[in-house]
């Protein structure tokens, strides 16, 4: 009689065996007996499974009345003469809103949809829940102001800003979106030219914790800060961050921290910033902070904050030359962000998240892999099996209720069969070349590049 090894594990290590097994694999096990189907419902297994899940890319093309997310995992298989990135799609997950992609967090896509409608979803069980801000916090749209303390009797035009963000909290683990609204004023000269100084009147913030269903007021922060649409937010220990400047166009990192819903400021590196409008872009990379400084047009700046919130940590990882060649061409205004660092350095980044380019540091070329077509936006994300409900969340939203398991084994199977490929050959192929190309080698020792904080920052 032959004995049945798993019954006889304990649920600990039960779970601590299945959340080390690919998506794929997790989703198959389901179908193998009740018990691992109990199991891999828990809120253990959930935990365990995300604290060691590899990032993933999530794609989405958007129509004009519904999205489509595609899930990628990226794995390498290194040799010494090339990579062979196989991009295996894990899901493809059907919303039934046309929305665009704000940030990620634990496995939960934030999506903005039409006007002050929002989404959090998560593609890998199919939920989503719908966000709406009550009407005492949206601010009518006003192309007219009177802002007399400021600008007298003239009444002007001005700039408003409203910008979102999602994480969770690292202590009280509570998934939050964060509203940020400000009135931005460039004030009149009294010989009737704009002085060009900015002046910010007006700024609030919002925190909606899920599963309240209720917005609160919080204090929008010390320093008034001015956030543009090019200050995509960025998750990271707990916090949110986004580019933004003061009114002397000094950039900064504004911070807001999800678990005592302050902000603080962190200073940039010294980067080459030509106007206001063209800040650099802001990303995560190996889990640190990550600045992309592609204001200068040839060339685009890695900097990379090796320990969280210390300023003299921000190190200059890489200088890449892009538009050496006719292939790739890359705007001053466009956004460049690493999303994957393989282990000899070399480097796959997104291009204002719908092309995807690879750097080699052997050969010092950028080429790019062909994984979107027609792909509207995209973002690395880690999946998770995290449910909505288990947050509170009343109206989530389940768009595969009629699937069953055995449904969604054998559209995993299929899609395995379906695996693409991109070689990365730098013997063969014919990338971008990039003569400019430099590197901080860890080896050399001590870089002279690892800055000190600016004496006139915070």
């Amino acid at each position: 009689m032959k004995r049945d090894f798993f019954k006889n594990l304990s649920s600990q290590i039960s779970t601590n065996i299945l959340s080390r097994l690919p998506l794929r694999t997790i989703a198959i096990s389901k179908c193998v007996c009740k018990p691992w189907l109990h199991l891999l419902a828990t809120d253990d297994f959930v935990k365990s499974h995300l604290a060691k899940s590899d990032p993933c890319l999530a794609l989405s093309t958007a129509d004009e009345d519904s999205t489509s997310f595609a899930v990628f995992e990226l794995n390498d298989d290194q040799n010494l003469n090339r990579h062979d990135l196989h991009y295996n799609r894990l899901t493809k997950f059907d919303f039934p809103h046309s929305s665009n992609i704000i940030c990620s967090a634990n496995g939960f896509l934030f999506l903005q949809g039409s006007g002050e409608t929002h989404y959090v979803c998560n593609p890998i069980t199919r939920e989503h829940t719908e966000l709406h801000c009550s009407q005492e916090i949206i601010q009518p749209c006003r192309k007219i102001v009177n802002y007399p303390e400021i600008l007298g009797e003239s009444r002007y035009a001005y700039p408003d800003f409203v910008g979102y963000g999602f994480g969770v909290s690292k202590i009280s683990d509570q998934y939050k979106v964060v509203r940020i609204y400000l009135d931005s004023v460039i004030v009149q000269g009294n010989n009737g030219s704009f002085s060009g100084r900015r002046v910010i009147p007006k700024a609030e913030c919002h925190v909606h914790t899920l599963g309240t269903g209720q917005w609160r007021r919080v204090e929008p922060g010390a320093l008034l800060l001015e956030y543009t649409y090019r200050s995509s937010c960025v998750f990271l220990n707990g916090n949110l961050h986004w580019v933004a400047s003061d009114c002397d166009e000094k950039l900064w990192i504004s911070c807001f921290d999800l678990e005592t819903e302050s902000f603080n400021y962190l200073s940039i590196p010294p980067i080459f910033q030509e106007s206001f409008e063209l800040m650099p872009g802001l990303s995560t990379l190996e889990e640190c902070l990550c600045l992309c400084d592609q204001t200068m047009e040839e060339e685009t700046v890695i900097w990379v904050m090796k320990e969280y919130g210390v300023e003299e940590s921000w190190t200059k990882e890489y200088t890449i030359r892009l538009n050496d060649g006719d292939e790739i061409y890359v705007e001053g205004w466009e956004l460049v962000y690493p999303i994957k660092v393989f282990e000899d350095g070399d480097i796959l980044m997104l291009l204002e998240n719908t092309q995807l380019l690879y750097y080699s540091g052997k050969n010092e070329t950028v080429g790019q892999v062909g994984i979107f077509g027609i792909a509207s936006g995209s973002i690395l994300f880690t999946p998770s099996f995290l449910s909505l409900t288990s947050l509170g969340v009343e109206s989530v939203v389940h768009t595969s209720t009629t699937r069953t398991h055995v449904e969604e084994v054998k559209e995993l199977e299929e899609s395995m069969g379906n695996q693409e490929m991109a070689v990365l050959n730098y013997e063969k192929a014919s990338p971008t070349p990039s003569s400019s190309v430099r590197k901080r080698r860890s080896c050399r020792g001590p870089s002279t590049e690892t800055l000190c904080r600016d004496s006139s920052g915070k």
